[in-house]
């Protein structure tokens, strides 16, 4: 997967863009499961993280209508801007407008069977712990983060890049100071994970957060 390369943008004076309707929750929580905490895991590809989810904890019918990703076990999201994303990266023209001005954002969803590893064989995974509330609430973020048309449902804008993939229209606007990597800290941060979104901009700043951190989240409140 291709996207606007910002590594060689150091840590920049940063700011927090909330995306619209980003604590709201959608489609209930998520399923309660034995044991203390709940296995997630992230992606490092070459410019941008994700996040991967059992599918049975976000049901895709309820949460963005979408059946057909009844038949994976897994699903992974990425959030960006609406033009260069959907251009799987190929226009610089775009990367640069994406960068420069706030711009609508979209969500890509792809779902999957098998090992994250194994889906992604050159791409960093992760796996990281949450705790239930904390995953309940990793969950939500996700699925605030679909715009929803005046039905409550999910507008979705084709297909996606790759394999079983959709693009929905996404919360908030993409800039420089709010990449998709800052959206993918923002979630684990909303799920409890130790993270600070605010120094996350590219790819390489989140991945860094997150080595060696897999029990990091896996810390009850109270």
């Amino acid at each position: 997967m291709r996207y606007y390369d910002t590594a060689s943008i150091s840590r920049w004076p940063r700011r927090r863009f909330l995306a619209s309707g980003a604590a709201a929750l959608v489609a209930g929580p998520a399923r309660v499961h034995a044991g203390a905490c709940r296995t997630i895991y992230v992606g490092g590809h070459t410019r941008h993280a994700s996040i991967i989810v059992d599918r049975r904890d976000f049901d895709p019918v309820r949460s963005i209508g979408a059946s057909a990703f009844l038949t994976k076990d897994s699903l992974e999201f990425g959030w960006g801007d609406a033009d260069f994303y959907r251009a799987k990266g190929e226009d610089p023209l775009l990367g640069l407008k994406a960068l420069l001005w706030p711009t609508a954002a979209v969500m890509h969803v792809y779902g999957f069977n098998g090992s994250p590893a194994a889906n992604f064989p050159k791409t960093e995974i992760v796996a990281l712990r949450l705790t239930e509330d904390g995953y309940g609430r990793l969950l939500a973020f996700l699925r605030a983060s679909f715009a929803r048309d005046a039905d409550g449902k999910a507008i979705p804008l084709g297909p996606g890049l790759y394999g079983l993939s959709r693009f929905y229209e996404g919360t908030g606007t993409y800039s420089l100071f709010n990449t998709c990597n800052t959206w993918a800290a923002r979630a684990l941060a909303a799920g409890g994970f130790p993270i600070d979104p605010d120094d996350v901009g590219t790819v390489d700043q989140f991945m860094e957060q997150v080595r060696g951190k897999t029990e990091a989240g896996c810390r009850p409140v109270g």
